[in-house]
């Protein structure tokens, strides 16, 4: 991905590296570029990375307390599997079917009753009201499917059973049936395949280590307790003549209030910290909903901005060959 400075002109190259990945998170640093590129790769993220949700929803019975719109509202925001239906599944406007059909959606039904369910419940519960969740949606595609828990690690240890829906009493009916599509988040918030997606930019961070070696040990504790436990350390708990940042993502939130003191206890009467925002490297921080994998996320909104620019760059060859 190349993003050309034209006032400076020079093309930058941004690097990117990986800090963690987990199941369904990733923290990744983009280096070498600008905080307008920046944006736009999270607003692709955001916008444009392509998933499935449910699109349409048809009622045959509804007898619970809930109306029709608030449980196809929730239905919409229920998180699809994605199992390579991105591929497999084309969009609806680009299908030759009139509404749906097995090339662009995928069906899901729920028929829920309390009073059948309540035949093989014990003698005390059958009283209790019946949560309806996204364990009772059936697929009739095998590679389609909600997502119950973002992680193994949320399945484990939740008490629940899947997404609650709706609540069933005595007497009460839910049969419905819907319609997956695909979509992309600028369309709709349904299609949004990530729950956070934020960057800031990396805290250049710089410290005057021989005033600071100088001060007395309470000093430097003082300095330390100036911000909340864990933003600030040393280097070496041995050697606590060195202090260092621990978290950079809350280091220039409390820069001022450490600016501040270390001029008061220098005897030069300089901060003896230099701290401020990078203007070319930025940190990320992407949560999935368990659709999408959290590193396809980031690889397909790289690949999307790619393909615009490259998109961009024929245009403006175009302009500039019918111009000469």
């Amino acid at each position: 991905m190349s993003v050309y400075a034209v006032a400076s002109g020079r093309s930058r190259v941004p690097q990117v590296s990986v800090r963690d990945l987990e199941e369904n998170t990733m923290c990744f640093e983009v280096r070498d570029t600008d905080c307008s590129t920046a944006n736009s790769l999270r607003r692709v993220m955001v916008g444009e990375v392509v998933s499935m949700a449910i699109d349409l929803v048809t009622f045959e019975e509804n007898t619970s307390v809930v109306n029709d719109e608030i449980i196809a509202h929730r239905l919409g925001l229920v998180p699809i599997n994605d199992r390579d239906i991105r591929r497999r599944f084309r969009h609806t406007r680009d299908c030759d079917c009139d509404s749906h059909c097995d090339f662009c959606a995928a069906t899901l039904k729920l028929h829920v009753s309390f009073d059948d369910r309540a035949k093989d419940l014990p003698e005390h519960e059958k009283n209790n009201p019946l949560t309806v969740t996204t364990l009772d949606l059936v697929s009739d595609d095998p590679d389609v499917a909600p997502v119950h828990f973002v992680s193994k690690r949320e399945e484990s240890t939740s008490q629940e059973t899947g997404i609650a829906l709706v609540k069933l009493a005595k007497g009460q009916e839910l049969k419905l049936t819907c319609i997956a599509k695909l979509g992309c988040g600028k369309e709709h918030a349904k299609w949004i395949p990530v729950s956070k997606c934020v960057f800031r930019p990396v805290p250049e961070v710089t410290w005057d280590d021989a005033a600071v070696a100088e001060l007395a040990p309470t000093l430097r504790d003082a300095i330390i307790q100036v911000c909340p436990a864990g933003v600030l350390g040393y280097a070496d708990d041995r050697d606590r003549s060195k202090i260092e940042v621990k978290d950079e993502a809350a280091i220039l939130d409390f820069a001022d209030d450490i600016h501040a003191l270390t001029k008061t206890l220098n005897p030069t009467g300089k901060s003896m910290l230099f701290a401020r925002p990078s203007t070319t490297n930025f940190i990320f921080d992407v949560e999935s909903l368990g659709s999408i994998p959290v590193d396809d996320v980031v690889l397909c909104g790289i690949n999307e901005l790619k393909r615009k620019l490259t998109n961009l760059q024929l245009a403006v060859n175009e302009i500039a060959e019918t111009e000469a």
